[in-house]
């Protein structure tokens, strides 16, 4: 891999809002009005938060019957899909068959902050699918809008899944040598993030998924139809430990590196990256685990990024300028 030089001056970052002692966040996703949903594995929860320094955050669900909640993807326009079940974030353990997906609905959920729900017959959350035969549910990204498809990547079981949200019915679309643990073997967290780009300037489209145990982000052509392979995946960027991540709107990966404590960006044609935030030896970017953009005109080049907290600090949910870079 080539690397770009480290910029001189990288992206401000600033902090949205921190949890308690003990959070440990996941996931993220921005509304269409600039709002966060951020989720926690912590606990069963989702929360709300407004895109701006000093924010609050204000819960949005409890999932009952759950220990934790992961990945979340927006299908159609304030439509969230997410994922819940069982495991610890200390021993990185699950329990197979406890995974679940919900639908959240935000437009049915109140407008004002103070969790009053619109209408008094329907329900703002309700479930989608249960997995029963699956070990983990992580990472989660839209496949086919169109066809009200998710991919949902099992990273023990070393797999990605699809799921029809208008059925329920779900299968494994992709499992390969990328997606499992393997070696370095970091963590037994094989296939973690998982997104699918096809820019309007190609006719391919691609799933980009990061393996975290195998410290890679890798991409390969797929059938938008059903999420299987079109063709051999193909490795971008090797060497961090990689978490969730997302699109500029050039088509650079814009990378959540656990391991090291940095945001990177990526070219997936060059595979030239840069480090445009964080650091091993610092905690404003400790345990980065997600990352999205701004929807907002006003904060468009503004990257929101999830921390674990990398058992240092508490969880939290901090904001990088990305405008002044070039």
């Amino acid at each position: 891999m080539s690397v770009l030089e480290r910029r001189a001056s990288e992206a401000t970052v600033q902090t949205v809002y921190i949890f308690p002692n003990g959070t440990v966040m996941e996931n993220l996703a921005i509304r269409s009005n600039g709002q966060i949903l951020a989720s926690i594995i912590t606990a069963p929860q989702l929360y709300l938060l407004d895109p701006h320094v000093n924010s609050s955050a204000v819960l949005v669900h409890s999932f009952d019957g759950y220990e934790c909640v992961f990945g979340i993807a927006e299908l159609e326009e304030d439509q969230f899909y997410v994922l819940t079940g069982n495991a610890s974030a200390e021993t990185l353990t699950t329990v197979t068959g406890s995974w679940s997906t919900w639908k959240v609905d935000m437009t049915l959920y109140a407008d004002s902050v103070s969790g009053n729900v619109k209408g008094s017959t329907r329900t703002f959350v309700e479930k989608v699918a249960d997995f029963p035969d699956t070990q983990f549910l992580n990472g989660l990204g839209v496949l086919s809008k169109e066809n009200g498809l998710l991919y949902a990547a099992d990273p023990f079981g070393g797999a990605i899944n699809v799921l029809n949200v208008y059925t329920g019915l779900h299968y494994v679309a992709i499992n390969n040598s990328y997606t499992i643990p393997g070696e370095p073997f970091t963590t037994p967290l094989g296939v973690n993030g998982v997104h699918v780009w096809q820019p309007s300037w190609e006719d391919t489209p691609y799933v980009f998924y990061s393996n975290t145990a195998q410290s890679i982000l890798v991409r390969m052509p797929i059938h938008l139809s059903n999420g299987t392979a079109a063709g051999e995946p193909e490795i971008v960027l090797s060497g961090f430990e990689l978490d969730d991540f997302t699109f500029d709107y050039e088509g650079n990966v814009l990378q959540a590196v656990i391991g090291s404590n940095e945001v990177l960006r990526i070219n997936p044609h060059t595979k030239q990256y840069a480090v445009i935030a964080g650091s091993v030896n610092s905690t404003a970017l400790a345990g980065p685990s997600s990352v999205q953009l701004g929807r907002l005109a006003s904060d468009k080049d503004v990257a929101f990024v999830t921390l674990n907290g990398g058992g240092k600090v508490p969880g939290a949910v901090k904001m990088l300028d990305l405008g002044s870079l070039v």
